[in-house]
C-alpha cells in the first residue's frame, strides 16, 4: 500500500504570518503593561509613586487656589517595596535618624518633591500638628532671616492660610493685602516688618477689625527672636528669660530652634558663641530644654558674583559641616537645610519661598514630635 504523503509544515507564507501575530502581540502586551489604564501601573521613572490617593492637606487653606502650592508638590509618602511590610517600617523610628535622613535628603530634578535619604518624615495634618504642640510649654525660634520665614511658614500651618499666614493682616491696607499675598510675604521686603512675631499678638487680635484666621490651636504659645549676632540685645535675654521662667519642675519642655548664619557672614566663631550663649540662658533656668541648630540654605542660582566666593555653596557646605559639628559636641540635635535647597527656586540667591518654607516648618514640626514630653 501506497503511504500518504506527510503534508509539510514549512510554508514559508504561513511561518511569516505566524511570527508577525506573535511580534504585535507581544508589542500590543508590552504597551498595555505601561499604559495608564493597567491594573498594576508600572513605574518608569526613580520617583516613588502609590496607586493610592495622595491626601492634597491644603485644599482647605485660605488662599489655596490663588496661591497655588498643594502639598502633594512638595511631599510624596514613602511606598513599600513589600506589600508585607507595616506602614510604620517606612518612616524613621527615632529622632537621631530622622535628622539624618531629612539633612541627607535630595530631589530627583530641580523644584522636584525633597526625599529624604533612607528612612521618610510625615507630613502632619493640623490637627496632628496641635496634638505635637500641645506637649510643650512654649517653643522658641532663635535667628536670623532665614529662621524667621520658616516661622512665618510654620504660622501659614497653624493658621491654615496661605495667602497671609505669617501675617498681622490687620496692619495692612487693601494695596498692602494685594500686594504681600502668597510668596510675596517671603520675597516681598516691604511685607516682613508685618510678619507675626509671637503667637500672642494673633490672639490679641482675634476679634478685631480686617483679622481672619486664627490659630487652629493656641494654647501652646511660640515665638521668634531675631538675633543676628552673639551676643544678642539684653532685651533679648529678658524676653527669653521671661518665657522659659517659670515652676522649674513643670514636666513640659520647652523646645528651642536656633539658627545663625549669612547674618555674621558665615562666622564659624559667631555660631559657636551664640549656641554657647542661649545653651547658658537655658540651662540657667533649670528647665528642660531641647534646641534644634538648624543650618543654612543652600545658595541659588541669583546668588550675587561678589558674594560668590565668601557666601556661595562651597563656603555654606562647610559652615553646615563645623556648625553641625559644633552643635552635637555640645549635645543639641542638628538639622541641616543644604540639601533641601540645593535644587530649589531662590527669588535672590539667598532666600526661598513658600514651597521650601512649608518644607522647612513640617521638619521642625517632624523634630518637635520626637522630642520627649517630659
Amino acid at each position: 500500500m501506497k503511504t500518504p504523503p506527510i503534508r509539510s509544515n514549512s510554508n514559508p507564507v504561513a511561518a511569516s504570518k505566524r511570527t508577525a501575530f506573535t511580534v504585535i502581540l507581544a508589542i500590543a502586551l508590552f504597551l498595555w503593561m505601561i499604559s495608564p489604564f493597567s491594573a498594576s501601573p508600572r513605574q518608569l521613572d526613580r520617583v516613588p509613586f502609590s496607586q493610592n490617593s495622595v491626601e492634597d492637606h491644603f485644599s482647605h487653606f485660605e488662599g489655596h487656589g490663588d496661591c497655588g502650592i498643594r502639598s502633594t508638590q512638595l511631599y510624596v509618602p514613602p511606598v513599600a517595596l513589600d506589600d508585607d511590610a507595616p506602614k510604620h517600617t517606612l518612616y524613621c523610628n527615632n529622632r537621631a535618624t530622622l535628622l539624618e535622613a531629612m539633612s541627607g535628603g535630595g530631589r530627583h530634578g530641580f523644584e522636584k518633591p525633597y526625599f529624604p535619604a533612607g528612612c521618610h518624615y510625615r507630613w502632619y495634618s493640623t490637627a496632628e500638628i496641635c496634638m505635637i504642640l500641645e506637649r510643650f510649654d512654649a517653643i522658641v525660634f532663635i535667628g536670623d532671616d532665614s529662621l524667621k520665614h520658616i516661622y512665618a511658614a510654620f504660622n501659614m500651618l497653624l493658621r491654615e492660610d496661605m495667602a497671609m499666614g505669617s501675617l498681622k493682616q490687620w496692619e495692612l491696607n487693601e494695596s498692602q493685602r494685594d500686594a504681600c499675598r502668597c510668596d510675596n510675604q517671603l520675597t516681598k521686603s516691604e511685607c516682613w516688618s508685618h510678619m507675626i512675631m509671637e503667637s500672642r499678638s494673633v490672639r490679641e487680635k482675634e476679634d478685631g477689625v480686617g483679622h481672619r484666621n486664627p490659630f487652629y490651636c493656641d494654647r501652646t504659645p511660640h515665638v521668634f527672636l531675631p538675633v543676628t549676632d552673639s551676643p544678642a540685645p539684653e532685651e533679648l535675654h529678658a524676653s527669653f528669660t521671661s518665657l522659659i521662667s517659670g515652676d522649674p519642675d513643670a514636666y513640659k519642655p520647652i523646645p528651642v530652634i536656633h539658627s545663625l548664619s549669612l547674618a555674621t557672614s558665615l562666622s564659624w566663631s559667631k555660631a559657636v558663641d551664640s549656641m554657647d550663649e542661649w545653651v547658658t540662658l537655658a540651662d540657667a533656668s533649670g528647665r528642660n530644654i531641647p534646641i534644634l541648630w538648624v543650618g543654612p540654605n543652600a545658595a541659588g542660582h541669583l546668588k550675587p558674583p561678589g558674594q560668590i566666593l565668601t557666601q556661595g555653596n562651597n563656603a555654606l557646605w562647610h559652615y553646615t559641616l563645623e556648625t553641625m559639628r559644633e552643635a552635637k559636641a555640645r549635645q543639641l540635635d542638628a538639622l541641616g537645610m543644604y540639601n533641601l535647597t540645593l535644587q530649589a527656586n531662590s527669588w535672590d540667591g539667598s532666600n526661598y519661598g513658600q514651597k521650601v518654607g512649608l518644607v522647612q516648618a513640617m521638619m521642625v514640626i517632624n523634630w518637635l514630635s520626637r522630642v520627649e514630653s517630659t
